[in-house]
């Protein structure tokens, strides 16, 4: 390995993209990958003969305003879809769609799934808080915090408590603790169990894979002046 300035595991978007980076200036750099495919979740797969899967790259989760910028996409047209996805449940359970607008979501989830549902998905975007801010989730070119530095980033005790599982707890200890009614909410629970699989491809039951579901919930916290203020500090312990 001494024949590298740069090893680089794994050959997602992002590895691919350092790999790059890395080569033009001027470093001898091996990127590494366990699959048997590049390209991470924007790859397209063949799960199995003649079925293409198209694994997430149509899929793009809120990106931090300095990533965006950089990257252009602030200045790309885009076309905002009434309805992003639709979750299919089987023997006559309600799908699960998502909406762009976020009452009409909340809508959708109090007609078809009951307010249960609604509530608990309020709770688990306020779990989402503590881990967003420990993970950086909409932090731009900062360096990964330390475990201490993640904990520090908790305002209370339920956000630190939430940083804790994220890190250690599995994405099924936090669904079944909001959902717990396995047969009346099977479909958003496994809509949210997916999240885990289609980001790490172990089980949700598996630990850390809190983290998955913890990424996918964040959404970026305004301020009194309507900036982003999530991720402006390193959360130092």
């Amino acid at each position: 390995m001494s024949d590298y300035d740069a090893i680089i595991v794994g050959a997602g978007h992002n590895g691919l993209t350092a790999a790059v980076v890395l080569q033009r200036a001027g470093l001898r750099t091996l990127c590494l990958e366990a699959n048997t495919y590049s390209g991470g979740m924007s790859a397209t797969v063949e799960l199995i003969d003649g079925f293409k899967y198209e694994i997430a790259g149509s899929v793009r989760f809120p990106t931090a305003p300095k990533i965006n910028s950089e990257l252009g996409l602030d200045t790309l047209p885009t076309i905002e879809s009434e309805i992003m996805s639709v979750n299919l449940g089987e023997h006559g359970e309600e799908a699960m769609i998502f909406h762009s607008d976020p009452m009409a979501m909340m809508t959708h989830l109090n007609e078809k799934h009951g307010m249960e549902a609604v509530m608990a998905m309020a709770n688990l975007y306020a779990w989402s808080v503590g881990p967003g801010k420990a993970l950086g989730r909409f932090d731009a070119l900062a360096l990964p915090k330390t475990i201490d530095e993640m904990y520090a980033c908790a305002d209370n005790e339920d956000e630190r408590r939430a940083i804790h599982e994220m890190l250690f707890g599995s994405a099924m200890d936090v669904v079944d603790r909001f959902l717990p009614d396995k047969e009346k909410h099977a479909v958003i629970r496994g809509m949210l169990a997916f999240l885990a699989v289609n980001s790490t491809y172990r089980g949700p039951y598996t630990p850390g894979s809190a983290t998955c579901l913890a990424f996918a919930m964040a959404m970026p916290q305004r301020g009194p002046d309507d900036h982003q203020t999530q991720g402006r500090h390193r959360c130092a312990g």
